[in-house]
């Protein structure tokens, strides 16, 4: 379970959380799609998040628009923001939630884990890399 602020919904204690990790190419989308359908899980990819957080006009998103306008990287705080902001909406809360490819940083692992956002699960997906050359 992860901490909660004001005005925070309560989540289920049943919403699984989980985070998968890899390589590019190492199988993350086709994983991670399997194991939503298969647990009713909302899947949160980092660049899905941001085109809706952009899509939205949120401040935030503004913000993240503005960096990806420029060809930069939104910034790891402000990804952290915005991510937190989406796991704390009420589909995450009651379904739970799985993380692709976040976090990246160890600035953004060290902020999930200061914020109390926990995973249940925590898949590395190791392949070869020579696989992933090939693939």
């Amino acid at each position: 379970m992860y901490a909660r602020s004001a005005g925070m919904e309560k989540a289920s204690e049943t919403a699984l959380r989980v985070i998968i990790a890899g390589a590019p190419a190492s199988g993350k989308g086709s994983q991670a799609a399997e194991i939503v359908k298969r647990h009713n899980l909302v899947h949160l990819s980092t660049g899905d998040i941001l085109r809706k957080a952009a899509a939205d006009g949120t401040v935030v998103g503004d913000k993240a628009t503005a960096f990806m306008n420029r060809g930069e990287l939104v910034p790891d705080a402000l990804m952290c923001s915005i991510v937190q902001s989406r796991i704390q909406q009420k589909d995450c809360l009651t379904k739970g939630w799985l993380l692709d490819g976040y976090p990246r940083t160890k600035f953004q692992a060290d902020y999930l884990a200061k914020n109390g956002i926990l995973a249940d699960v925590f898949l590395l997906l190791q392949v070869p890399e020579e696989v992933l050359v090939d693939r």
